[in-house]
């Protein structure tokens, strides 16, 4: 055989593995028959030459031979399985704790229409259940949208692996409210004994991120139900931490709720009360909004009476009146008025 030949035959055997190797194969409709941690052996085919016909050698056609190969094995952590669906519980590592109804009834929809676009990631424990890891609100709109099996990555993670890639995933989709972030952090600083700067590094956050997450957990439990129901802001949160006296942050909060106080008001009167300054937080009577109604009702009849502009400063009952003049004889005659109404 010449050396063209051989140079010819070693390039065709180069484009010998195929489609099918470098697309992973199809995948196995049978999960649980799988083993967990290595794929099956693969038995190569006995190799099986192929030779050119006496015609066309008589013409002048090389001899080629063809030596049938062999696709490599495929990791079955790559490989994506149909699960039937009441085969997967959630993870007990989620961090996630409310699903809101009409969001998941939407995916749902989706999902009836387009199917599952990501696979759920799940991993096997011990008793050889299939528990998920990531795709908890996935699996329970495909429930909602009546299918029976769902597509499934297989991963050997382990409890520590299998919370952060929970918290990671859900802070990438911002599925997380403040406190459910917080607790998640806060599991793998107790449970795993990661450090702060630690935690941070994993979920790709900075440690100051982390360290004021952390720190919502010691409100009381009235507080984080308002942080959760995004009745209270976070900021709101950790001036609220300044105070003391859990008595006294639950009735703060409940202030700042019903009077929609902002976050530097809220401040000042935080400083005040740990100074030592402030009265007792009133308990409103009325709607805020009728009492503005009210006082700049007030402000309108003393302009008309002064005839000139009036504001009337009111905050909890106290305040002070400001009477605008604009030349020295208007200044004279309104202090006139004023002791003339003393008198």
């Amino acid at each position: 055989m010449s050396d063209s030949v051989v140079e010819s035959s070693n390039k065709k055997r180069g484009l010998g593995r195929g489609l099918g190797s470098l697309l992973g194969g199809p995948a196995n409709n049978d999960l649980m028959n799988a083993p967990a941690a290595s794929a099956p052996p693969v038995k190569a085919a006995p190799a099986q030459s192929t030779q050119t016909s006496p015609a066309a050698t008589a013409a002048g056609a090389p001899s080629i031979n063809v030596a049938a190969t062999v696709a490599p094995p495929v990791d079955p952590e790559s490989k994506i399985w149909k699960v039937a669906i009441d085969k997967l519980s959630p993870g007990k590592y989620q961090p996630r704790t409310t699903f809101e109804k009409e969001p998941l009834q939407e995916l749902a929809q989706s999902i009836k229409e387009n199917g599952i676009l990501q696979p759920i990631v799940a991993r096997r424990t011990s008793s050889g259940k299939l528990e998920i890891v990531a795709g908890e609100r996935r699996w329970r709109a495909s429930q909602l949208a009546g299918l029976h099996e769902v597509p499934v990555i297989l991963k050997s993670y382990d409890d520590k692996q299998a919370l952060e890639l929970a918290i990671v995933e859900n802070i990438q989709r911002e599925d997380l409210n403040p406190i459910e972030e917080a607790e998640g952090y806060s599991r793998l600083i107790t449970e795993f004994k990661l450090s702060q700067q630690q935690v941070a590094e994993k979920v790709g956050r900075d440690r100051a991120t982390v360290a004021n997450a952390v720190r919502l957990l010691a409100l009381p439990n009235e507080i984080k139900d308002m942080i959760s129901a995004n009745d209270l802001s976070v900021g709101h949160a950790k001036v609220l931490l300044s105070l003391p006296e859990p008595k006294k942050q639950i009735e703060l909060a409940k202030k700042v709720v019903n009077d929609k106080i902002a976050v530097r008001k809220l401040e000042k009167m935080v400083q005040a009360i740990v100074k030592g300054t402030a009265d007792e937080l009133e308990v409103p009577t009325f709607d805020s909004n009728v009492t503005q109604r009210l006082i700049g009702g007030l402000s309108e009849e003393l302009q008309k009476i002064m005839g000139t502009k009036v504001n009337i400063d009111y905050s909890g009952a106290k305040g002070k009146i400001s009477i605008h003049f604009y030349s020295d004889d208007e200044l004279t005659n309104l202090v006139d008025r004023l002791k003339e109404g003393w008198q």
